[in-house]
């Protein structure tokens, strides 16, 4: 009998019945609560777990999370069902990103007018000076970005990359798209734009501002992490994570205990700003972005072995709806302290209010699943629905028990529910 190899593929841990990949879904929870954490609660006890490790932080795992998982998914998507379905799929994730930005630039367009000009621009960083119409024309075209709200615009325009490069991927030419990813990245170290330049490259939280991100450095987390995802089951890399997850963490913490200090070396500390910049992305929080997140993946896969999955339930749920946990805190950071409370928070207060928002999140996240909701732009069309069925059943209420209802309202609202059985089943059979 033929020996099994050591990587053959086996029955996945910490997976869903619908093939869900948990240990993806509580890593990017992990990186939704560094998010909150730092944003809410710096320097707190709450945030100190996830910020302990130099140079990572929770935008960077988000960022690299999101090319992971498009690369799982669309590598599927095209293989069954061609470019076209792909590519209608990505038009409509790129519309609801410029919704969800847009929306954050909005709110922050209503807190300019309910706080004075000075605690406004101390919470969002940005002009409170500009006329509401110059304010409106600046969050419609996507150039006024409140802090801690501002990535959506270049994931956004990672999307947009990643649009370009899927015929490419599809022939099997990985290996040029991530050649001209890190020759692009390389670019950006030759001619970086620095802590007070612009270029063509560069992201601005809003015209004249100064730069926040620099998307053909931060492209190096987004566009590899396409390419693994993409070759995720052919490079069978949740196993060959399993085998090498013990040298990988000794690795890993031998680097957090040293990388300060190597920084701080007389022949590295000139080129400080260079390695571990975060406009322009430093090489070193590219390479130590990817090593800390492999980690972090492959404890979950441990854990999930072990423990039951409802321990890890909250992480998993505001994970698996990173998006909408995103936009949410970006929503909380600016209500909470406009509406309810100003800053500065005491540190008790800071972690209680930090904790609320993962909370809302997770309760977010709760509600989506049970209402079906499994995609943002389909939420109009499933509350039509709703809408439409409950004006038919107010109609019909004074009918008897077994009286005929109105069957063409039933059926069209039995065909929403079909398309809805449907689309959650060709997602949980093709999600990792």
């Amino acid at each position: 009998m033929r020996r099994r190899s050591r990587l053959a593929p086996r029955r996945p841990t910490g997976a869903l019945s619908g093939g869900r990949d948990l240990a993806v879904d509580a890593t990017r929870g992990v990186a939704i609560w560094s998010m909150i954490s730092l944003h809410f609660s710096a320097g707190t006890i709450a945030a100190r777990p996830t910020h302990l490790f130099p140079y990572v932080d929770g935008m960077s795992a988000f960022v690299l999370l999101s090319g992971l998982v498009l690369g799982i998914v669309y590598q599927r998507w095209i293989g069954r069902f061609g470019l076209g379905y792909a590519y209608r799929r990505i038009g409509k994730r790129l519309v609801v990103l410029y919704l969800c930005q847009l929306l954050i630039s909005l709110a922050a367009v209503a807190a300019s007018y309910l706080v004075d000009a000075r605690t406004f621009r101390r919470l969002a960083i940005l002009p409170p000076g500009p006329s509401l119409g110059t304010k409106l024309e600046w969050s419609f075209t996507l150039r006024y970005l409140p802090s801690g709200g501002n990535i959506l615009l270049l994931y956004l325009i990672l999307m947009g990359l990643a649009a370009l490069i899927l015929p490419i991927m599809a022939r099997r030419l990985w290996p040029l798209v991530l050649g001209a990813s890190l020759v692009l990245f390389a670019a950006t170290m030759i001619w970086p734009t620095g802590t007070h330049g612009t270029g063509p490259t560069t992201i601005q939280s809003f015209p004249g501002g100064p730069p926040i991100q620099n998307w053909a450095a931060w492209q190096v987390l987004f566009i590899p992490a396409l390419v693994i995802g993409w070759k995720w089951d052919a490079w069978r890399v949740p196993e060959r994570i399993d085998r090498f997850l013990a040298p990988l963490l000794m690795v890993t913490l031998i680097v957090g205990i040293t990388v300060e200090d190597l920084m701080m070396m007389p022949s590295l500390r000139p080129h400080l700003v260079l390695l571990v910049d975060k406009v322009d992305l430093g090489p070193v929080r590219a390479v130590l972005a990817f090593l800390v997140v492999t980690c972090v993946y492959g404890v979950f896969r441990v854990v999930l072995r072990w423990l039951r999955r409802d321990l890890l339930r909250p992480l998993v749920a505001t994970g698996a709806r990173s998006l909408d946990s995103y936009v949410l805190q970006a929503l909380c950071l600016l209500a909470v302290p406009t509406l309810i409370v100003d800053r500065p928070w005491k540190p008790s207060l800071a972690v209680a209010i930090a904790v609320a928002v993962f909370a809302a999140c997770w309760v977010w996240a709760e509600i989506r699943t049970r209402l079906g909701v499994d995609k943002l732009h389909r939420a109009p069309m499933l509350l039509a629905a709703s809408v439409q069925h409950a004006w038919v059943s107010s109609r019909n209420g004074g009918l008897k028990d077994g009286e005929q209802r109105d069957e063409p309202a039933g059926q069209a609202q039995a065909g929403i529910d079909r398309r809805t059985d449907v689309e959650r089943s060709r997602r949980e059979s093709r999600r990792g």
